[in-house]
């Protein structure tokens, strides 16, 4: 004879077969964060990979500006224009998609970082303007920089940097035995044009340097290294590991100097770390992608330069008229 369970009994049996046990719920838990463990890496390796093709597109828009402006002036442009400001960022910018601010950059060495002039109202204006083709998406931090640097609030981080050189040492215009960054075998080359400040008699008999042509580049183009990644590193860490986009106050001192904040040095190891010299820090190649940097050739490609490339080959894809043997394998 059957017994029949009354409505209350009945309600808690449905529940007990249909609820989760707190042992069931934990496992749940477990799963899912073991899933969440497993697929966060991939994630992170896919975003990664994403913004490391969009840094080689830069570089490709980069080159693509580069050649224009060698075409239509019969030369690449200065790396580093000591005593004006400017730098090959400024040069190239009408051949990037950047004519409205081609267009107010001002003519020879008007203007100043703290003037009250138009001029001077234009360069604070470039200091401050992002322009997106030179920042590396890996790059952590804001793009404009909070600190008053240069006697400027918001200037914008720059991740691409002219070649000046395989022998390059010395961060500003050479001094002794330390090879500068006007006389680098590189491509993109610091140079001195009169300032304001400095008597004419004086500038006369100190003409700027031509810049640098393709014909020049002796080992080929194929093989000598014109734009290569760099790193702004939190002022913290190191004071002086900054690079910047448009306007550089230290190139418009006198005849400039801190040419690093444009050029880059190929004489140093790429990705230096904590402990070495700020020094080689600030002028040598380094990115935040794994193992490596982005280059881009003077042909035009882009390549990836892993981090343990040898010294040898390293120098040598820096210099443009060294007479190098090296193969596109050695890079």
């Amino acid at each position: 004879m059957s017994r029949s369970v009354s409505g209350p009994m009945r309600n808690e049996l449905r529940l007990r077969m249909t609820g989760f046990t707190m042992v069931e719920l934990m496992v749940v838990i477990s799963i899912i964060a073991v899933l969440t463990g497993l697929l966060l890496p991939a994630v992170q390796t896919a975003r990664e990979a994403a913004r490391k093709v969009h840094c080689q597109n830069n570089l490709r828009q980069i080159g693509l500006g580069l050649h224009s402006y060698e075409s239509a002036h019969r030369s690449l442009p200065w790396g580093a224009k000591g005593g004006w400001g400017y730098s090959w960022t400024t040069d190239i910018l009408g051949f990037i998609g950047e004519s409205a601010l081609a267009a107010i950059v001002p003519l020879g060495n008007a203007g100043y970082a703290t003037g009250n002039d138009p001029e001077s109202d234009a360069l604070r204006t470039l200091a401050r303007a992002p322009v997106l083709t030179f920042r590396c998406p890996s790059q952590p931090g804001p793009i404009a920089r909070p600190e008053s640097n240069g006697r400027i609030t918001g200037r914008v981080v720059n991740n691409y940097m002219g070649n000046a050189g395989g022998n390059v040492s010395w961060n500003h215009y050479t001094q002794s035995a330390r090879i500068g960054m006007e006389a680098g075998n590189g491509v993109l080359q610091a140079t001195n044009f009169c300032h304001r400040e400095t008597p004419f008699d004086v500038c006369k008999n100190r003409p700027g340097k031509p810049p640098i042509r393709f014909a020049e580049v002796l080992d080929g183009l194929s093989n000598t290294v014109m734009v290569a990644e760099t790193r702004f590193i939190d002022p913290a860490e190191c004071s002086v590991c900054d690079h910047f986009m448009l306007y550089h106050t230290d190139f418009d001192e006198f005849n400039g100097h801190d040419f690093s904040e444009a050029l880059v040095s190929l004489h140093f190891d790429i990705n230096l770390r904590r402990g070495a010299p700020n020094d080689h820090r600030q002028m040598g190649a380094g990115s935040y992608h794994r193992g490596g940097i982005h280059a881009l050739i003077c042909d035009g490609s882009v390549r990836f330069l892993s981090e343990s490339i040898e010294a040898r080959v390293r120098q040598a894809i820096g210099s443009r008229n060294s007479h190098e043997v090296i193969s596109r394998r050695d890079f």
